[in-house]
């Protein structure tokens, strides 16, 4: 049932400007980076990546997620687009037609969680392959990295299982479209400032993982999958128990 659920979802968002978001922000990434590689790379940044001894394809990963700042930006993007998808049903009141068929608030709860990660991988994905034409574009001297780029769309993934299963929770408790997208930016600037403060802190706080996403080695590898995994089931149980007992109509 989750499964006809999760396709009625996206029957549901076909029509909605979701795309648009999914697709939109990914472009604008696409350009600014495209605007980057254009006025630095010739001239310092490929420069930088023989110093390093790096190919053009790391320093162009490391400029979108950290000097652009996707890996900060994402968990908040993650926000918008879980709003987006309850904002449909509030706006409707699609709530009595959904708990009137033979299906539980659970299947309706947890299906709306996959919707969320379904169109946040979409997002991840097309960033990556943003950063594809930008390198072939500017003329790369190096051969496309496949594995390092898998292992950046995978581990961006994982990081955002916590923040999805929170913004699964604030935006069915909030009928509100703005509320979960402030504290979603909110969010984003205070894990932001514990990152660099209290970094100890800051890896069990879900909204930093996505930081670490590009810095694969063991430790965040460890950090990504284990904080993202675990953040997802705890917050995804207590918001299935909070659905439950709320009266959504």
């Amino acid at each position: 049932m989750i499964l006809t659920l999760f396709k009625t979802e996206l029957i549901k968002q076909k029509k909605g400007f979701i795309w648009l978001i999914v697709t939109i922000i990914p472009l604008g990434t696409m350009v600014a980076m495209f605007l980057d590689m254009y006025l630095r790379y010739h001239t310092y940044l490929y420069g930088l990546a023989q110093n390093n001894k790096v190919t053009s394809w790391v320093i162009l990963l490391k400029e979108n997620h950290n000097i652009l700042g996707w890996g900060m930006f994402l968990p908040f993007f993650v926000s918008i687009i879980a709003t987006i998808i309850y904002y449909t049903e509030f706006e409707n009141n699609s709530w009595k037609k959904h708990l009137s068929l033979p299906v539980s608030k659970v299947e309706i709860y947890i299906s709306k969680f996959f919707v969320i990660l379904f169109f946040s991988l979409i997002m991840i994905i097309l960033n990556s392959l943003g950063l594809l034409i930008v390198g072939k574009i500017i003329g790369f001297p190096e051969a496309f990295d496949y594995k390092l780029y898998a292992n950046y769309i995978l581990f961006q993934f994982i990081a955002i299982l916590g923040v999805s299963a929170i913004h699964n929770f604030l935006s069915s408790y909030y009928e509100s479209a703005i509320t979960p997208v402030i504290i979603g930016f909110i969010s984003m600037i205070f894990s932001k400032i514990v990152l660099l403060a209290r970094p100890g802190i800051a890896k069990f706080i879900p909204y930093t993982y996505t930081h670490y996403a590009n810095n694969l080695n063991g430790e965040s590898k460890a950090l990504v999958v284990y904080g993202g995994i675990i953040s997802m089931a705890i917050l995804l149980f207590l918001g299935i128990l909070s659905f439950k007992k709320r009266d959504i109509l």
